[in-house]
């Protein structure tokens, strides 16, 4: 048996080569990778030895051929991530899909239910199938507290692009004292060939483990407007402000633990927040995994297909 990591070649993506040819580079999202960085760090809590841990392309997962593998199906999925192949066994917490993909994998989330979901939009597209669902919330959050704190005040303000654009008038409500000392931080990751080969799916997951570091080492507050930094750094001890042009549905686990604010509430923001304490929510998601997992090996090969 082996431990399935998602990985991320983009491949069917049509906008990034369509990119590429113009300006000679695109860039991706890394919060994917937040997710596989959490997984990780399940599996060695379940002593699973990395000899046995394999990385699956979720965009070519319909071509995997690697024998008998456990894969915990965080994230969002497409249409090229299905059918799954035959020697997949599939563990559905924070699972997030379209609602397209939804109403075509019917039968499989059926087969698997009940499904854990990354939130309340997903559990509700299945439930209107007749299919038992549950919200789970992030992987992410399953991170460990970090160990020290910074001395020095620094705000980092981490943001994106498309949905995940940072209004820049949050920035200007920030205090000077904060902005005396923030830096500013792209969280894509820039490529110049398409699609991603095994190399650059590993280096993509390298460069946001090399983020994780930093927020723990230097961010004494963090400014986004990125669910797959919010959830990261609230499970590291790190106060977060949450802001975005407008709330999105998948944001529906993360607003019950931390206010999103909107343009129309950038004057009510707390530029001093606490720190979120998650520790029942990650001890609930890791015995979640943990039990999902082993019931999943349980099973083994049992589940009829």
């Amino acid at each position: 048996m082996k431990f399935g990591v998602l990985t991320f070649g983009y491949d069917g993506f049509l906008n990034f080569p369509k990119q590429l040819e113009i300006d000679g580079y695109y860039d991706v999202n890394l919060g994917d990778n937040a997710q596989s960085i959490a997984v990780r760090r399940i599996y060695k809590q379940l002593g699973i030895d990395d000899m046995n841990i394999v990385e699956v392309n979720r965009d070519t997962l319909p071509e995997y051929a690697g024998g008998k593998t456990l894969l915990i199906m965080n994230g969002v999925f497409y249409r090229n991530s299905f059918p799954l192949p035959a020697g997949i066994i599939p563990v559905f917490i924070g699972f997030h899909a379209p609602e397209n993909v939804i109403a075509e994998q019917q039968e499989l989330l059926r087969r698997y239910q009940p499904i854990g979901c990354r939130d309340e939009i997903t559990t509700a597209r299945i439930r209107k199938l007749g299919i038992e669902a549950f919200t789970t919330g992030c992987l992410t959050l399953t991170l460990p507290n970090r160990a020290d704190k910074p001395e020095t005040p620094k705000l980092l303000v981490v943001y994106g692009s498309g949905a995940g654009y940072l209004p820049p008038m949050a920035i200007k409500k920030a205090p000077s004292r904060l902005l005396n000392n923030a830096e500013l931080i792209y969280h894509r990751f820039h490529a110049s060939k398409f699609p991603f080969d095994a190399e650059m799916r590993r280096e993509a997951e390298l460069y946001e483990q090399a983020l994780f570091k930093k927020y723990c080492r230097e961010a004494t507050l963090v400014l986004t407007s990125l669910h797959h930094v919010a959830t990261p750094c609230m499970a590291f001890g790190i106060p977060v402000i949450i802001c975005r042009m407008r709330n999105d549905a998948r944001f529906s686990m993360v607003e019950k633990l931390l206010p999103i604010y909107t343009p129309d509430k950038f004057d009510e923001i707390d530029w001093n927040p606490p720190a979120v304490d998650i520790s029942r929510e990650r001890t609930d998601l890791l015995r979640l995994a943990k039990d999902e997992i082993t019931t999943a090996l349980q099973k083994g090969s049992a589940v009829s297909r």
